[in-house]
């Protein structure tokens, strides 16, 4: 067995558990009465403030937060290789299928195993590089029955390409998309392309039969994460 418990804090409205897993580090928020099939949700929130925030929330509604500490998302989230954003820094590693197959045969399923949980259903709420694996996944890993991609990355290189020659193989229950308002006025071009490259990704799913929406939030990329979070999670469980 690979998990080790290492902290459980009970909360007024939550309880958590701590523990690391090959390197990463796992953050569980649960009700402090969860049944075994409450949903579940995967989320990569590196900031314990917004983390909180958003498993608050979720709790509350009776379902499970997974948070996931990832130190390299420039590997673990992008489905191929591109050359760096910025001079100083990385370049895109292509890592997105092998993490998917970290997350979803081996993390979760001993999470599931070591815990108890069989979840009703599972989301994954996917923010900036997490937001574009998010999406990638539904084409090629379908795992996720409940998908946000908020400020997902969709400006990342040959995207658009991608997204119009491929078609999901099993359908989600439902999908999530956002966006910033200021996002477009990146002064980097290629980021720039974001709100362009979302709305058309979008329009890419509306022939799909899911649930799919569109949405533009106020700020800037790093602006109100655990809200615009939270706000993907709201729609998606009244949509699905």
């Amino acid at each position: 067995m690979h998990l080790k418990i290492l902290l459980c804090t009970e909360k007024i409205s939550m309880k958590t558990e701590q523990f690391d897993f090959e390197q990463k580090h796992i953050t569980i928020y649960l009700p402090d009465h969860h049944t075994p099939n409450a949903p579940l949700w995967l989320s990569f929130l590196d900031n314990a403030t917004e983390a909180n925030a958003l498993a608050t929330e979720l709790t509350a509604q009776q379902h499970i937060l997974i948070a996931v500490t990832e130190s390299d998302w420039e590997t673990a989230f992008t489905p191929w290789q591109a050359p760096r954003l910025f001079k100083k820094g990385s370049d895109f590693g292509g890592g997105a299928d092998a993490y998917y197959a970290f997350i979803t045969q081996r993390l979760l399923p001993e999470i599931e195993q070591k815990f108890g949980f069989n979840p009703a259903w599972r989301g994954v709420l996917g923010y900036s590089l997490a937001g574009l694996w998010a999406i990638y996944g539904a084409y090629k890993h379908p795992y996720f029955q409940r998908i946000g991609c908020v400020s997902g990355s969709l400006w990342f290189d040959d995207w658009l390409t991608f997204a119009a020659q491929n078609h999901p193989e099993h359908l989600p229950q439902a999908v999530y998309f956002s966006v910033g308002a200021d996002e477009a006025n990146a002064k980097n071009p290629r980021l720039a392309q974001v709100a362009e490259n979302t709305q058309q990704t979008w329009q890419y799913w509306q022939p799909y039969q899911v649930p799919c929406t569109f949405e533009v939030n106020a700020g800037g990329h790093f602006d109100d994460v655990a809200t615009r979070l939270l706000k993907a999670a709201n729609w998606l469980n009244q949509a699905a």
